[in-house]
């Protein structure tokens, strides 16, 4: 998601400098990989990768530090705090909206951190998405996108489970997805990714659930959401149950695939394994 969040920003008018470690991600950005930022933005796949980048900025000249990756609400506090001391502002900033809403730059943003930092940083954010909101102090934003993806994550597996039913009853796919977007079990996870193929062209399921959002990143997440709970005190039951579905799916290989992927292994349809 950070090539075409990189490429919005430029077509924006804003001197972007790219890193990844794929060399063919800064080549595809087209703008260089040299040099520093005054305002770094991560967006990276895991907690340790998010800690490392933000280790390395004292003495870089950045100013401030945006992560708009997903994790710890906690690890979003102490690099507040650790960073703060270097003299560097920082904002955790997740995202919703998957790769399509980087690319149409309407991603829903949810930003943790100072008012005073989120203002300068804000004309930035409004590139990227159609929602950019400040939500509270340090960690705030990673609170809301946990509780974010554990209502999606959820919402997928009692679809698949849902779809495994009606499509053993006989039910024609592309039949109850029409029927099922007018009524009440209608959510947005389904309309992007409903897992039965045969229903609408852009659906993971009908390219062999190439990922929109890997099932790996999803077991993640609710991973998190699932701690988050518990350290304040609420037992998250539907969430743990949805985990151990993906972390079903994970057993059977499917981790890297779409995380509409966990249909497969809800129904039990044989695959081979993607990884």
């Amino acid at each position: 998601m950070g090539l075409p969040m990189a490429r919005n920003l430029v077509a924006a008018g804003h001197e972007v400098v790219g890193h990844d470690l794929d060399p063919g991600r800064v080549q595809a950005l087209g703008t260089g990989g040299e040099g520093g930022a005054e305002v770094v933005i991560a967006s990276l796949p895991s907690a340790a990768a998010v800690e490392e980048v933000a280790h390395s900025l004292p003495g870089t000249g950045a100013r401030v530090f945006v992560d708009m990756s997903t994790g710890p609400p906690a690890l979003a506090r102490r690099l507040a705090d650790e960073l703060g001391a270097a003299g560097i502002d920082s904002l955790d900033a997740p995202v919703s909206g998957g790769p399509r809403g980087a690319e149409t730059a309407t991603l829903s943003i949810f930003v943790g951190g100072s008012p005073e930092v989120f203002t300068r940083v804000e004309p930035l954010l409004a590139v990227l998405g159609s929602v950019v909101q400040r939500v509270g102090g340090p960690g705030a934003g990673q609170v809301v996108k946990l509780c974010n993806n554990l209502m999606a994550g959820a919402n997928m597996v009692a679809i698949a489970e849902a779809c495994a039913v009606a499509e053993r009853a006989g039910i024609d796919a592309a039949t109850f997805y029409g029927l099922i977007t007018r009524s009440t079990g209608a959510s947005r996870v389904l309309r992007t990714r409903f897992p039965l193929p045969g229903a609408e062209d852009g659906h993971p399921a009908n390219r062999d659930f190439e990922p929109m959002f890997m099932l790996d990143l999803i077991a993640k997440d609710l991973a998190l959401a699932c701690e988050l709970a518990e350290e304040h005190g609420v037992e998250p039951a539907v969430a743990e149950v949805a985990l151990a579905a993906y972390c079903a799916a994970q057993e059977r290989g499917l981790g890297r695939l779409d995380y509409s992927a966990v249909y497969l292994s809800c129904a039990s349809v044989e695959v081979e394994e993607s990884n």
